[in-house]
């Protein structure tokens, strides 16, 4: 990661422009040369590129500067090649400019992009981060950049204007997005203060060489630094670049992808990366939102209670190995070998925040999976996702309910109870459990073995 450093000497331009590269300089070329016709005056900016993997490809680069002659352009040569982490660290610690815009290799800057950048940071008064719109471009467009002409989007490119594929059918209604703008935050064009960007610690160098996932994981840092309650992101469709053709190892994309995720999901085992990469952004956004809402209602209603639950299941369960969801498992003695998802204190140790639809435990490694009315705030497919993950992990399921309201409606009655079991059973052998007291819990009991039939022990 990069450390702070103090500027030194000189006028120091309104913005600094990072750009990583490697083995790509037919499209940094074309990105220079957008850099070089912007409406923002060339002493107001510099260009810091830093090319990543040493002599490798190196000949490639050879007539690159000739094609940024007219900007204040560094061109940096790493010895080694370290990934876009690496590289993009590097052109931070050499930045001088109060506010940063990161651009791709391949990002095909309007002329007014600078400009709508350094206005936006300019009128903001406290430290933001501006989203810049990126369109796809197709090889059909690749006459008129060759030409240093304008660009007309194809209506046939990607959504109604040819563009963004973050918003192929236009940006999200209602706000709950705006909570979660993290999600949209991709190194091909945003800006946010040095100052900011450093006190973070730059972005992660363990990603590697790997695509995929290391802009995004910077964001979020900076969005947990400013307060997700300040929603400090914007985004600004006007701030337009265009993604520039070049060749992809698709399959390899998708393993980096993959491994880069896993790497993740381990470094925040919480709900505001469960969905990132599963469904498209715009719903991880909206789904993280109602978690987190779901969460707090829970909490505030001091609800989900997990004593309850332990003291009628704690004979019957198959062994000591049980994720417990709920809240107030310090109450009990769940045992050494629990863990809980308790999202009444914080998360830490053997205590996550999810929503467990993919839960970090190896196959096998539970022996059951308790969820204290909590199951009830899950949408339909998340509740499937759930009890799928958790027989796969060799776990018994219990749905346990009571007659706790919750936001997510009033308890389920008896004939709800009926189609969830009859729902469940062709994949799952079902029983419906019941407390012996009049007014204790119940429970739905799911266990893997499909078609088997469901086994009620409570009548409805």
């Amino acid at each position: 990661m990069v450390t702070p450093t103090s500027q030194t000497g000189g006028h120091a331009p309104s913005l600094s422009v990072v750009i990583p590269t490697f083995k790509d300089a037919q499209s940094l070329e074309l990105t220079l040369r957008s850099l070089s016709r912007q409406s923002l005056p060339a002493d107001r900016f510099e260009v810091i590129v830093v090319r990543d993997g040493g002599a490798e490809g190196a000949e490639d680069y050879t007539a690159v500067a000739d094609h940024g002659k007219s900007l204040d352009l560094q061109m940096v040569a790493l010895p080694a090649r370290g990934g876009r982490s690496v590289a993009r660290n590097e052109g931070i610690r050499r930045a001088t400019a109060d506010t940063i815009l990161f651009l791709d290799s391949d990002s095909y800057a309007t002329p007014t992009l600078l400009e709508r950048h350094v206005a936006f940071h300019a009128a903001s008064g406290t430290p933001h981060v501006l989203i810049g719109r990126r369109n796809e471009l197709g090889r059909r467009h690749l006459d008129a950049v060759l030409a240093g002409g304008p660009v007309t989007p194809d209506s046939d490119v990607r959504a109604d204007d040819g563009g963004d594929t973050r918003f192929p059918n236009g940006l999200p209604t209602g706000d709950h997005w705006l909570g979660a703008m993290w999600m949209f935050a991709h190194g091909h064009n945003i800006s946010a203060p040095r100052e900011v960007v450093t006190a973070v610690g730059g972005f992660d160098e363990d990603f590697g060489t790997r695509w995929g996932w290391e802009d995004t994981e910077l964001f979020y840092r900076i969005d947990r630094h400013l307060g997700p309650e300040k929603r400090a992101f914007r985004y600004d469709p006007d701030a337009l670049v265009y993604h520039l053709p070049h060749y992809r190892n698709m399959l390899q994309n998708l393993q980096d992808y993959t491994g880069n995720r896993k790497m993740v999901l381990a470094k925040y085992p919480t709900i505001d990366w469960e969905f990132v990469g599963i469904v498209d952004t715009i719903y991880s956004a909206e789904i993280l939102a109602r978690y987190r809402e779901a969460i707090a209602d829970c909490v505030d209603r001091q609800a989900c209670r997990v004593a309850p639950a332990w003291r009628w299941l704690r004979d019957r369960l198959p062994g000591p190995r049980v994720l417990w969801v709920g809240t107030g498992s310090a109450e009990v003695p769940l045992g050494d070998r629990a863990v809980t998802f308790d999202y009444g204190v914080p998360a830490g140790g053997r205590n996550y925040h999810l929503v467990g639809i993919d839960p970090p435990f190896t196959p096998g490694s539970l022996d059951a999976v308790v969820s204290v009315d909590f199951w009830r705030y899950l949408h339909w497919q998340e509740l499937c996702s759930f009890v799928g993950s958790s027989v796969r992990l060799g776990a018994e399921v219990y749905l346990v309910g009571t007659d706790t309201h919750l936001s997510a409606g009033p308890p389920p009655g008896p004939e709800q109870v009926r189609y969830l079991t009859r729902a469940f059973r062709h994949s799952f052998e079902v029983s419906v459990l019941e407390a012996d007291q009049p007014d204790g819990c119940w429970a739905l009991h799911l266990r893997a073995g499909a078609g088997a039939g469901a086994r009620r022990r409570r009548r409805f």
